[in-house]
């Protein structure tokens, strides 16, 4: 094999290997910082994420889109899987799942940024950019991670009560 063979094929076998999931290295979460809120993003609307210890679940809406989100915090990085549902044509819902990353980020100004990424089924990366801001106000109201909102009632129970009562 004549060495400019040997080069381009090692090129071609380096091109093709960079798909897939490439490990996104956590840094240090900002001090004050949470994925926990309400973030707009110019790509995918409006977000809903709630935060449990290291657990986050959401959703987002967008016109035709509405989708979810779950995943697992590292550091300053939010792994995540999402799926949508896309109603370009009416009557004709498109399903897509993927996998994804957001680095959280405090501004020069103060408000917290989520930079990342997502990809197609198995991979995190190379389906486009995903960025948001945390809106300053409101806190999340779709925690349910099914993509629509939940009403629910406060309710409140006493060690004695057997059944808890809404308030």
């Amino acid at each position: 094999m004549s060495t400019k063979r040997a080069i381009m094929t090692l090129l071609l076998g380096a091109a093709l290997g960079c798909g897939g999931s490439s490990q996104v290295k956590p840094g240090p979460l900002p001090q004050g910082a949470s994925f926990y809120g309400v973030w707009q993003s110019p790509q995918y609307g409006n977000m809903h994420l709630c935060q449990s210890g290291h657990q986050v679940i959401g959703d987002y809406l967008k016109h035709e889109r509405s989708g979810r989100i779950q995943g697992e915090i590292d550091g300053d990085v939010l792994l995540f899987q999402w799926e949508d549902t896309r109603e370009l044509v009416k009557g004709k819902p498109m399903e897509r799942r993927g996998q994804g990353y957001f680095r959280i980020e405090l501004g020069e100004d103060g408000d917290q940024y989520l930079k990342g990424e997502w990809g197609f089924e198995d991979d995190n990366q190379g389906g486009g950019p995903w960025n948001a801001v945390k809106l300053r106000l409101g806190d999340p109201d779709r925690c349910t991670g099914k993509g629509e909102a939940e009403e629910t009632e406060d309710v409140t129970a006493s060690w004695d009560d057997e059944e808890p009562s809404a308030q």
